[in-house]
């Protein structure tokens, strides 16, 4: 029998905290709606649940856009697991918000470089310090 030694477990939404699978979900709405020229605010907000944190969501994924060596990968709407960045943006978004940041350097490091890591962050802390309740 053959075993695949490099299979990883995919994370799953229902298996991450509320808040962490609302950010993925908020951010596939934002990716998708941006690429069909849309406004994703009223998509976010009901995830989120709060106009201020919806806004200081679509500025963060501006600057991911923006800083991301690669299109930002998201998996459809309805997929029950999460991307590889997806995991990324919702790991950087709680290190900020515990304002852990050589830990939230040494996540993105290889793949961002200083200006965008400093970016990033104010970005993601941003968005922790509206005060959006995560469940």
């Amino acid at each position: 029998m053959l075993i695949n030694l490099f299979l990883s477990r995919q994370p799953r939404l229902l298996d991450m905290r509320s808040a962490d699978a609302r950010y993925i979900l908020a951010a596939r709405s934002w990716c998708i709606s941006r690429n069909a020229a849309l406004d994703p605010y009223a998509r976010i907000l009901g995830y989120l649940h709060c106009p201020h944190a919806t806004l200081q969501f679509n500025l963060l994924m501006e600057v991911v856009t923006q800083i991301w060596p690669e299109p930002f990968s998201i998996f459809r709407p309805c997929c029950g697991g999460a991307s590889v960045d997806e995991i990324l943006l919702v790991q950087a978004i709680g290190l900020a918000n515990a304002e852990k940041r050589p830990q939230f350097q040494t996540l993105l490091r290889e793949m961002l470089p200083d200006e965008a890591l400093d970016l990033f962050f104010t970005r993601a802390k941003a968005l922790n310090a509206v005060g959006y309740i995560q469940r």
